[in-house]
């Protein structure tokens, strides 16, 4: 692999917390008096936590206040941070991209208070030039908005003009691959589960670590 540019999604690619988000939400809405079928889960995958909220607000008569319930589902994600492993292959990849002189950065859907303080725990701080979260840009993915963002930030802080080709994107989410070919930046997809569908027009779509670090560093 030849990129010098790479663009990490963050939820259930650098980490492994897809169970972890789902639990969240779960106990915060039971602790509320509601119950969310499993019929909800694909959906709060692809959301945000303020985007759960105002689904849930609309279809399920959810009343709470987002403020409260984005403070509580915060509170118990953080209190299980440090359960949360890195998703396998991805210190090697970490650690090579940073040895051979890369420049990489998060690229994400979810907030600052959720993302920040996992990769903090993790350690991982170190290995990015940025993080850009929800709150940094206008439209969310599959939108491209996020990696028309971060490859801007990139040639600003390289102060250099960066040929998309030369990134590459990594991302568990089909709405996240679609937003790195929208923006024009070659894209891998690391599925979530072993049998969940490919997307065709990313580079590749893999699942385990063996065939993760072939497609990223082979």
């Amino acid at each position: 692999m030849t990129a010098k540019f790479i663009f990490w999604d963050c939820d259930s690619t650098l980490m492994e917390n897809a169970e972890l988000h789902w639990q969240k939400h779960l106990a915060i809405t039971k602790q509320n008096g509601f119950e969310i079928k499993s019929e909800y889960r694909e959906a709060f995958y692809h959301n945000n936590g303020e985007q759960n909220w105002r689904m849930m607000n609309t279809e399920l008569g959810f009343n709470i206040p987002m403020e409260q319930y984005l403070r509580e589902i915060d509170i118990w994600y953080h209190a299980k941070i440090l359960e949360i492993p890195l998703r396998p292959g991805v210190q090697k990849a970490l650690d090579f991209f940073k040895d051979n002189g890369a420049k990489q950065c998060v690229v994400t859907n979810a907030r600052t208070a959720s993302v920040r303080p996992m990769l903090e725990n993790k350690g991982l701080m170190p290995y990015f030039d940025f993080i850009l979260c929800k709150e940094d840009y206008p439209n969310r993915k599959p939108h491209p908005a996020p990696y028309q963002t971060a490859h801007a930030r990139m040639e600003e802080i390289t102060k250099s003009i960066i040929d998309k080709q030369d990134c590459i994107a990594i991302e568990d989410d089909p709405y996240g691959v679609e937003s790195a070919i929208a923006a024009g930046i070659p894209v891998i997809h690391r599925r979530l589960y072993k049998d969940s569908p490919k997307v065709n027009e990313a580079l590749t779509s893999v699942y385990d670590e063996e065939e993760f670090l072939s497609a990223l560093l082979g």
